[in-house]
């Protein structure tokens, strides 16, 4: 394998992985079942309880 047929490679199937990657979060994230915990993870910053961090 030279360097070109590598960088060839990398540069197409690298692009497909990533953009693989970025459709599983984008599904992930949008997976009608994580609503309840995005929905409580928002909440978090705005509790009213001082409490140690530990």
């Amino acid at each position: 394998m030279t360097h070109d047929v590598v960088l060839v490679f990398a540069k197409s199937w690298g692009a497909l992985y990533l953009l693989v990657c970025f459709l599983a979060v984008v599904v992930w994230a949008y997976w009608p079942s994580k609503k309840a915990t995005f929905d409580e993870a928002s909440r978090w910053p705005l509790e009213e309880e001082d409490r140690p961090w530990r």
